[in-house]
């Protein structure tokens, strides 16, 4: 009678679990060592919104209770930038404008990376990171093209990877990857 309560929250501690090890995927110390991607708020802002855009793009290749996972990991993720700016200082009050913002870079973002995917056209990505990761910075060209083979990495590991796998409990995307 009460399934659908166990499903749920089934579904919500493997989207936790998920978007935990996206997380630390995101804070490899590979991609700040040797992709070059600064290490500050910023750049792990960017970083990690990557790794959302390829979690995201996988399972939305998948039908049924991956939609809501879907949405499941993009509502962890602002709450996670919703707690994040709280501890890094703003205010109550101007929590709700900075989430505007977040978000509005949250989907330009989203709507880059898919076009530069679905064009394969690497130098649209490459230009992404380097304006949005690397600050426009002339001497980042080589880095942002290190940082593009690295997201198709990603990318293509995820598809690889199966929709049982990240429904799963022991599923951790920051230690499955740099194993394989």
């Amino acid at each position: 009678m009460f399934s659908w309560i166990s499903a749920r929250t089934r579904r919500k501690r493997n989207a936790h679990n998920f978007y935990g090890s996206i997380v630390a995927l995101s804070r490899a110390p590979a991609l700040y060592s040797d992709y070059g991607v600064p290490d500050t708020v910023e750049g792990r802002f960017e970083i990690l919104v990557l790794h959302v855009f390829a979690a995201l793009e996988r399972l939305g290749r998948e039908n049924g209770a991956q939609g809501k996972l879907n949405q499941d990991l993009v509502n962890l993720f602002f709450d996670d930038m919703d707690t994040t700016s709280r501890e890094l200082g703003v205010g109550d009050l101007t929590v709700p404008k900075k989430m505007r913002v977040l978000a509005a870079v949250f989907e330009e973002r989203m709507a880059a990376y898919k076009k530069a995917f679905e064009d394969k056209d690497p130098r649209l990505l490459s230009d992404e990171f380097q304006q949005n990761i690397f600050a426009g910075n002339d001497a980042s060209q080589v880095q942002a093209k290190e940082l593009v083979r690295y997201a198709e990495m990603l990318r293509t590991r995820l598809m690889d990877t199966s929709i049982q796998e990240f429904m799963g409990d022991e599923y951790n995307a920051g230690r499955d990857f740099w194993v394989q």
